[in-house]
Parts: C-alpha cells; structure tokens; sequence
C-alpha cells in the first residue's frame, strides 16, 4: 500500500493538526454531555428552591381569588386583564428565572471544558459539499449511526425502566393519597417525582460521559495522519531540519569567531595543558571578579591558545582548574565563587612573575 493512504494513518495527530481541526469547526464534543449536566443542575435548583417556587405560586393564586372574590359581579375589562397578564407573567418569570439561568450557564460551561475557547471561522463559511444528499446519506452507514443508535437505545431502555418503576410505586402509594390533605400530597408528588429526576440525571450523565469518550476517541481517529504527513507537518512547523541545522552551524562558528576574537582582552589563558583552555579577563578597577571569555577543548583549545600566543596574554597550566572552569562556567559569566581563590592564585604568580600588572 502507498504512502499516505488511508490504511497508512496510524500517527497521533500533531498539535498544528488538532488547531486547523478546531478552526475549521471539527471539535470533539458530546451535546448530549451538555444538556444531562444542564438537566443535573435544573434539577438540584428545583431541589433548593422549590419550596420557595411553591409559595409565589400560591400567593399569586391567593391574590387572584381574593379578586374574584371582591369582584365577584363585576366586568373584566382588557386593562384588568392586561395587568393580570402581567402579574402572572412576572410570577412566573421569578419561579423559572433561577432554573433557566442555571441551566444556561451548566450548559455553556461544560461546552468550553469539553472544547475549551476556540473561534472557527471556517466553520461558518458556506460550504456546497454539506448539501450533498450523498453526503448526508453516508452518516446513516452502520460505522457512523450504529453507536448514534445503540446509544439512542440504552438511553431509552434506562429512562424507561426508571419510569416503570415510578409509575408503579406511584400506582401502589395512590390509594394514600385519599386520605393526605393537599400540601401533604403535593409534597408526597413532588418526593416522588425529585426521585425520578436525580436518579434519571445520574444514569444519563453516565451514558453522556461514555458518549464523550466515544466522541473523544472519533475525533481523534479522524485526525490521525500518516508518518510522511508528520515529517511534512514537521518540516512547515519547525522548518527544514538541513536548514536548521545549516543556521545552527553558522551560529557556532560566529561565536568560535567572537571567542577568538576576544582573546586578546584576556588577562590570562589557564589550559589543561592541551586538551581544555579558559581565557579570562580581569580588570581590577572595572571588576568584581573574573570573567570567560573563551573556552574550548582540544580544536578549540588549541585555536585560543595560538591567539593568546599571538597577542601575548599569558598561559598557566593548572589541569584542575581548567577543567573546572570550563565546566562550571559559560562565556560570559563570572567565574564561580568556589574558584575565586585558586584564580586569584594564579594571577599573583604572574604579577610576581612580573607577566601581568594588576
């Protein structure tokens, strides 16, 4: 099988894969997942505020009946009927108002967690293929509506099977309800049917979270690509790696180049005696301490060690701390204070030498 062909797409997507996906509109998300958790939080904001929800409703019917009763005889006119209207709506706006706010504001949260803040364009943009009655036809193929159906029908199974056993506990508890007063009934209802609504939200956000998964895993699988569209993925992301490393080349020789430059500032070149060399400069009136200037091993060793001769900057050889500068410290930087000493040593053996004037 060629390159590159379907049967060939075994790699996990790269990250620039998974950002046009999303800018395109192609998100891995469950709506199902959205509407349970809304339904979840609907249902505990009927839990916590029912009893409340109760009593506006039954002052606002309080208050229609006391009108009826004071006006027993009297006309409705369409300004009565007008501010009734508007009452009643404004009633009704307070008891659903706290469940529908809820509920909105689960629904967008859980979208952002599963697909997190992406804008897509694309996904807007007018596209002719979406009209293809072929296209839609294929989603119907067992591979794509199978797990839409299976899903579909567990569902249905388990919403059924928990509202056969409501209505049948219901049905056995009626005759109860003869002998309860109205408040004692409605409160006994509304137990029953918080029952039904926290063990329906419990199921459904188990098969919603399965279905998240599955979603999870399609996404994904259709985003997988071929090993030569990751090296080209690579390649237009990172740049070409022979150009990378052509510009990294340059870079170091540029710096070999500054190095060697700058040996002729150096106060003094301690080496190893062949392998390692560490240029240092130090300017007693403009410095703290010493600092490198060059280092390298063996080439490069040799290399600062032709340029200290050439500018006449001393050499020491003291193999130990050769190696430890060169370790220890980069071009640039101070040497480190555990070296001070041993340092500081070797340039009092040059100013008695009388090889260097501080």
């Amino acid at each position: 099988m060629a390159a590159g062909s379907a049967g060939d797409r075994t790699e996990r997507p790269t990250g620039r894969r998974v950002k046009e996906a999303k800018e395109r509109g192609q998100i891995a998300r469950s709506r199902d997942l959205s509407a349970v958790l809304s339904l979840g939080a609907a249902t505990i904001t009927l839990a916590w505020s029912g009893t409340g929800m109760l009593e506006l409703l039954r002052d606002r019917m309080i208050a229609i009946l006391s009108t009826f009763g004071d006006q027993a005889r009297g006309g409705i006119d369409a300004t009565d009927l007008t501010v009734s209207l508007w009452a009643d709506g404004e009633t009704f706006m307070r008891v659903l108002a706290p469940v529908l706010v809820v509920a909105a504001v689960v629904s967008i949260l859980t979208s952002v967690v599963q697909t997190g803040w992406s804008y897509s364009p694309k996904a807007v943009e007018l596209n002719w293929g979406r009209l293809n009655p072929a296209s839609g036809f294929a989603r119907f193929a067992p591979l794509q509506a199978g797990p839409d159906l299976a899903k579909a029908l567990i569902g249905l199974a388990v919403i059924g099977s928990l509202s056969y056993l409501f209505v049948r506990a219901s049905y056995t508890d009626a005759p109860r309800l003869t002998a309860m007063m109205p408040t004692e009934a409605a409160s006994f209802a509304w137990d029953r049917m918080w029952s039904l609504l926290w063990r329906s939200s419990l199921a459904l956000a188990a098969l919603a979270g399965a279905d998240y998964g599955v979603q999870k895993w399609r996404w994904l699988d259709q985003l997988k690509m071929t090993r030569q569209e990751v090296r080209d993925d690579q390649k237009m992301t990172e740049g070409n790696p022979e150009i990378k490393a052509r510009v990294r080349r340059v870079q170091r020789d540029m710096t070999r180049r500054r190095m060697l430059n700058d040996v002729k500032r150096a106060t003094v070149v301690i080496t190893n005696p062949t392998h390692v060399a560490v240029a240092l400069e130090y300017r007693r009136e403009a410095m703290a301490a010493p600092v490198v200037l060059a280092k390298g091993v063996d080439e490069m060793a040799a290399r600062i060690r032709a340029a200290a001769r050439e500018h006449g900057v001393p050499l020491v050889e003291n193999v130990t701390l050769a190696r430890a500068l060169h370790k220890s410290a980069d071009v640039g930087d101070v040497i480190p204070a555990e070296l001070f000493g041993a340092v500081a040593e070797v340039l009092a053996y040059l100013v008695r030498l009388k090889q260097l004037v501080l």
